[in-house]
């Protein structure tokens, strides 16, 4: 059975009493011969459960004054015996206002522990971090924010919203937007919010490489509109023209709320239909091309990219989605630009972007309107990726030797000089077709940088087979890259990867 052990620490620290607290639990695993976080949580409450400290309500943005507590729980996989835990609280000018400590003996080699500092109205605000130590080794760094208190903030300006309230704001303003092709077909699906008669503010990613989009109000009824009347294919935003007159729209933040420890909430577009998220600002980040991101404290779904980032009084901070290369998912981006392998995690959860608003220009009502089909012929779209029957999975990875289907690693980052970096599709035959298969590889600024000869597969009911394409990495600078497999003039499979010296 797993044992637990709580040591109490109560010390003065500048400005507030911590009180810290640990538990630890132990399951049986081999040894190992180093401390490796195998997760971290942080929330304001929690209670014990079977040998486990439980967080109840998971976050990493919390109120002075109105919060009481924030509670850091980690997870560990380490050697067994003995051990000593201390946990070092860092105030947002990183300067440690307190450490706290306690022993605990490992039976075993996943334990866990959790210590709490209490909250109060005079807690500097900004990023916090708790670092982790064991038998004064690192282990593990987690990261929260602390804004100012609820009645200073409503002192000074106007009455902050309640949750309901801005959940009703937020529904109310935001439509689902289709992206329809050439053929008619609906690509894919993503959210915009209005922002004055008959304007909608959204993603580039989500009208890029479409014919039409097809608008979807929350009374049922259907809108059309080809007509952009401004957009950013880098900073991901697009302004559209729409033909409707909306009961409420969103107003901009002012500049000085997109910071740092903000709170603001996100419509997250699920299953089961529409929640309230919490998407404070818990970071910020400039890329090369595509500019300032914010950093937020929660996930996004692909459906909600496009939405808007609403602050407390009920105003748009930013954009959701925050692509950083057209036409690739913000967070596999992330690990793309940071070299993650596929086996790395990646909390997805706690992981979310958004352009904020301070980037977008000052758009007229009279401004004239282009159409999808212009910005297309500029080069500026991507063809829109149509999902098929006919592939089961697909890939990219380096050919091991011997069977020329087996691949030795999956990555996306390779090396020039590495050995047979290839794409690798298997096709399934749901029916009797055959199409035209076609390798393409463009560069972030979607020039076609090399293709393969056309390739004729014929599928019947049942029958599977996997083909791959040599990545010509050698020949090719360092960067990032897209991949396109093509079947019959439409694109079937997406991939972006990253090519070093």
């Amino acid at each position: 059975m797993p044992t637990h052990v709580r040591a109490c620490a109560k010390l003065l620290a500048l400005f507030l009493l911590i009180l810290s607290s640990a538990s630890g639990s132990a399951q049986s695993a081999p040894v190992m011969k180093s401390y490796r976080v195998l997760r971290s949580i942080s929330g304001s409450t929690g209670h014990e459960d079977n040998g486990r400290y439980i967080i109840e309500d998971p976050r990493s943005v919390f109120v002075a004054g109105k919060d009481s507590k924030v509670t850091v729980y980690f997870e560990w996989e380490g050697r067994t015996g003995p051990h000593h835990f201390e946990g070092l609280w860092k105030s947002p000018e990183g300067k440690i206002v307190l450490i706290s400590d306690f022993s605990y003996e490992a039976k075993a080699t996943q334990f866990s522990g959790y210590w709490s500092m209490l909250l109060a109205e005079g807690t500097p605000s900004g990023e916090w971090n708790m670092e982790a130590r064991i038998d004064g080794e690192p282990a593990g760094t987690h990261s929260f924010v602390i804004s100012g208190s609820p009645s200073a903030a409503s002192a000074s300006g106007p009455p902050l919203l309640s949750s309901a309230d801005l959940y009703q704001k937020a529904f109310d303003t935001t439509v689902t937007i289709e992206k329809i092709d050439a053929d008619g077909t609906t690509a894919s699906r993503a959210s915009g919010f209005w922002i004055g008669e008959g304007r909608l503010l959204t993603a580039f990613n989500a009208i890029d490489g479409a014919s039409m989009l097809r608008v979807l109000l929350r009374d049922g009824s259907q809108l059309t509109t080809n007509q952009i009347l401004a957009w950013n294919r880098w900073q991901d935003w697009a302004m559209l023209k729409v033909e409707h007159s909306p009961k409420v729209w969103l107003k901009r933040s002012s500049a000085a709320s997109v910071k740092v420890g903000d709170r603001c909430v996100l419509l997250e577009m699920v299953t089961a239909g529409a929640k309230l998220a919490d998407g404070s600002i818990t970071g910020k980040n400039t890329f090369p091309k595509s500019g300032e991101r914010l950093l937020i404290a929660s996930g996004v779904t692909p459906l909600s990219f496009g939405g808007p980032l609403l602050d407390e009084y009920g105003n748009y901070a930013g954009i959701l989605g925050g692509g950083i290369i057209p036409g690739g998912d913000p967070v596999r981006t992330l690990s793309l630009l940071s070299e993650i392998n596929a086996s790395s995690r990646i909390d997805w959860e706690t992981t979310g972007l958004a352009v904020p608003q301070t980037v977008l220009p000052e758009v007229p009502p009279t401004a004239a309107a282009t159409s999808l089909a212009d910005i297309a012929a500029r080069g500026e779209m991507l063809p829109p990726m149509i999902k098929m029957n006919a592939v089961q999975s697909a890939t990219l990875g380096v050919l091991g030797s011997g069977n020329p289907a087996f691949l030795k690693a999956y990555k996306r980052v390779f090396s020039r000089q590495e050995h047979k970096p290839v794409a690798q599709v298997s096709f399934q035959g749901i029916e009797k077709e055959k199409f035209s298969c076609v390798f393409r590889l463009f560069n972030v600024d979607n020039k076609l940088v090399a293709e393969s000869k056309p390739r004729d597969i014929s599928m019947n009911s049942g029958k599977y087979m996997t083909t791959t394409w040599e990545i010509p990495v050698a020949s090719i600078p360092p960067g990032i890259y897209r991949v396109d497999v093509v079947l019959s003039s439409r694109t079937a499979w997406r991939e972006f990867l990253k090519v070093v010296d």
